[in-house]
């Protein structure tokens, strides 16, 4: 697949993506687990970071053995993370980003979080007229999530692009995973990433946040111009 095609669309992770929400992942788990006796208790990124609250439930409940509901997890883990994401902030550079892209580009939010937190994250960032509300793929939505592209697929498919005219914004090691998996071409946001060395590999072009990307990153994307293999935008 050649680098150089043109992009019709884009596809943005929401989490450590276009808000920097990662860090509260940790501590809605801690919060969390404090209730039931284990406060020092912890996930690898690697079953946090672009993963469904279902996910990371049942993850605590394989290794510790916590004899609570899915759905009870599931639900006090979201309401601590609510609380703590209040005030969430944008990833450097986000909404200018995205107001940029839109002039160019179809646009649309993938995520592993409820709809429910994307339409509340965008509203908060100010770009919610950016992303059509069919475009906004939350992961209660899909059967399969990150690191399978199912997310992914589908969101192109509402957008009514294909694989390979699809850009792919990611922070987490699951998400680019699926990015790959669904042919599609990806940007590795490390300012808010875990194990950068790690998963840059995964990724086709890699960059600290929006504001490092050049001036005509949107144009020369949907022009076909921009040779993305390989870069990094520092």
């Amino acid at each position: 697949m050649s680098e150089t095609h043109p992009v019709r669309a884009v596809l943005f992770d929401l989490d450590g993506t276009l808000a920097d929400s990662e860090e509260q992942t940790d501590l809605a788990i801690a919060i969390v687990m404090a209730r039931y006796g284990a406060p020092d208790f912890s996930l690898p990124h690697t079953e946090t970071r672009g993963r469904t609250w279902e996910h990371v439930a049942d993850t605590i409940r394989a290794r510790t053995g916590l004899d609570i509901p899915r759905p009870t997890l599931v639900a006090e883990l979201l309401a601590s993370w609510n609380d703590a994401t209040a005030d969430v902030k944008s990833v450097p550079g986000a909404p200018e980003a995205v107001r940029a892209a839109a002039r160019r580009l179809k646009l649309g939010v993938v995520s592993s979080s409820p709809r429910s937190v994307i339409d509340t994250f965008l509203d908060r960032l100010g770009i919610a007229d950016c992303v059509a509300p069919e475009a906004r793929i939350g992961g209660d939505a899909m059967r399969r999530s990150k690191p399978h592209p199912e997310g992914f697929l589908f969101g192109a498919r509402v957008l009514g692009v294909k694989p390979a005219e699809t850009l792919v914004f990611e922070d987490s090691h699951a998400g680019l995973l699926a990015a790959r998996a669904a042919g599609m071409r990806s940007v590795f946001i490390t300012c808010c990433a875990a194990d950068i060395a790690g998963n840059t590999p995964l990724a086709t072009a890699t960059t600290v946040d929006y504001r490092a990307l050049p001036l005509q990153f949107w144009d020369e994307l949907a022009d076909g111009k921009l040779e993305l293999a390989g870069r990094s935008f520092p």
